[in-house]
């Protein structure tokens, strides 16, 4: 599903600088294959190789550079779009959604933190689905993802590939941006299951804490608020502390704000907290029993002491640093 390993962020980021520069027009960012625009990071080779820092550095970087890139960037986000995936398409412009797109944060899931800029753009979505979308691993497909701000522009994948082929002959942005116009489609149904549920996730998300939004859905008390409190209860407890944590502050901070805290959190883990997250890669992906063993079990034990401590100070050597910042400076 197109998941990139820890070299390829980059060699990304080094051949979007040399193209920026270069004879080319404007960037197409496409996924291979029809099934998934990208998957995130190879969790599995992650596992055997821990030393995701210069990986997480580039994918930083990369998606500064897309997010002022000077030649039109269109990310064309067909089928799976997860994770790590937000580093190479979020900040773009152009953001082309199919109905087979499926958007997704699943990292609560397996022990690990809302990150690849989420901590920006999600808190920034209306009727608090960022936070939904964050804690809960709520999936959004098709029209929806444009239709809640997630994707710019939406395209019908039979249409795809004559878009794709007027997209290449574009001469300048004004060309891009008249061309994805002329392409673009309303399905004849717009209306979702989520829209259906909108209201309540506006009003059951907007806590101060995991735990008054745990409250607000237990208030609640529909179907769809039990299911969900389900769903929150197979997530990392910690994690959804975390997350929620890093996205009320990120809806105060800019987007190089929000990458840098972000690198602090994943040092942090990575080097002193990885009990979760190694636990959440084995239930889900390695041994697929799907029955992970949280610590702590449960919310309640999970002080907010145990927190501060991941947002905490890491070395200098470690902190990000963005190229963007440093007079005459290369990656």
């Amino acid at each position: 599903m197109n998941t990139f390993t820890q070299d390829m962020p980059k060699q990304i980021y080094s051949l979007l600088k040399d193209l920026e520069t270069s004879d080319k027009k404007h960037i197409i960012m496409q996924g291979a294959g029809e099934r998934a625009f990208c998957a995130g990071i190879d969790l599995r080779e992650l596992m055997k190789n821990p030393n995701i820092f210069d990986a997480v550095t580039y994918s930083s970087n990369t998606m500064d550079l897309i997010s002022r890139y000077k030649k039109p960037y269109t990310a064309i986000i067909d089928g799976i779009t997860m994770g790590g995936a937000c580093f190479f398409s979020m900040t773009s412009k152009y953001r082309i959604a199919t109905e087979r797109t499926v958007f997704a944060m699943p990292e609560t899931e397996i022990g690990f933190f809302t990150n690849a800029g989420a901590s920006y753009f999600l808190p920034r979505l209306n009727y608090n689905l960022g936070y939904y979308v964050a804690l809960a691993g709520a999936r959004l497909y098709g029209y929806d993802v444009k239709k809640f701000g997630l994707a710019s522009h939406f395209i019908e994948s039979k249409r795809m590939e004559d878009f794709k082929k007027a997209l290449v002959s574009c001469k300048d942005d004004y060309e891009v941006g008249k061309t994805i116009a002329n392409y673009s489609t309303v399905p004849v149904c717009t209306d979702s299951e989520l829209d259906e549920v909108m209201p309540r996730i506006d009003k059951c998300f907007d806590g101060d804490s995991v735990e008054e939004i745990y409250d607000n859905l237990g208030l609640d008390g529909s179907e769809w608020a039990m299911q969900t409190i389900r769903v929150l209860n197979r997530m990392s407890p910690k994690s959804m502390k975390l997350s929620h944590r890093l996205l009320k502050m990120g809806s105060k901070l800019s987007l190089k704000e929000c990458l840098k805290l972000e690198m602090i959190i994943t040092y942090n883990i990575m080097n002193h907290f990885p009990q979760d997250f190694r636990e959440g890669v084995r239930a889900l992906i390695i041994d697929k029993d799907l029955k992970p063993k949280w610590n702590p079990k449960v919310l309640h034990d999970i002080k907010d002491e145990d927190v501060d401590k991941i947002f905490a100070s890491i070395p200098e050597e470690f902190e990000l640093k963005f190229d963007s910042d440093i007079k005459n400076s290369k990656l």
